[in-house]
């Protein structure tokens, strides 16, 4: 769990979570914030170079039909992050904010273990977005 500051809060009021979910974690773990250099990671480690790919979501999403918030974890993003992680420098970052209870609960996993994770829930699903061809909606946390 995490305490935001004032003006974090202003800015998850007004829907700017995914981009302050990658600034919380690049805070919490001492990286730096670097969404523009590559699709497949949002943070860098400033000695080790390890990247971090941060997904975010909340606890219920949705006003007309509520339903319970997933992480949409891509298939592109889980291979290149896999190849880093050969290496030992690469890690998901999952951000999960409950607005009910005022919380935000950030958990790191390695890319083999999220890898472990889509496979047994069933492996990949097409995306149905042109920007990428696969993923995998996840329930993490909750």
């Amino acid at each position: 769990m995490r305490d935001l500051s004032r003006h974090q809060k202003e800015r998850l009021q007004s829907g700017e979570t995914a981009t302050l979910a990658e600034e919380l974690v690049a805070e919490v773990y001492d990286l730096d914030h670097r969404p523009d250099d590559a699709f497949w990671y949002d943070c860098v480690h400033p000695n080790s170079g390890a990247k971090t790919e941060v997904k975010s979501t909340s606890v219920r999403i949705g006003e007309k039909y509520p339903a319970h918030g997933r992480f949409r974890l891509r298939h592109d993003q889980t291979r290149s992050l896999l190849a880093a992680d050969a290496r030992g420098v690469a890690w998901f970052a999952f951000v999960l904010y409950d607005f009910d209870r005022g919380e935000i609960r950030i958990r790191r996993a390695k890319p083999s273990t999220v890898s472990k994770w889509v496979r047994e829930a069933g492996g990949w699903n097409e995306a149905g977005h042109e920007e990428f061809e696969e993923q995998r909606k996840m329930y993490l946390m909750t």
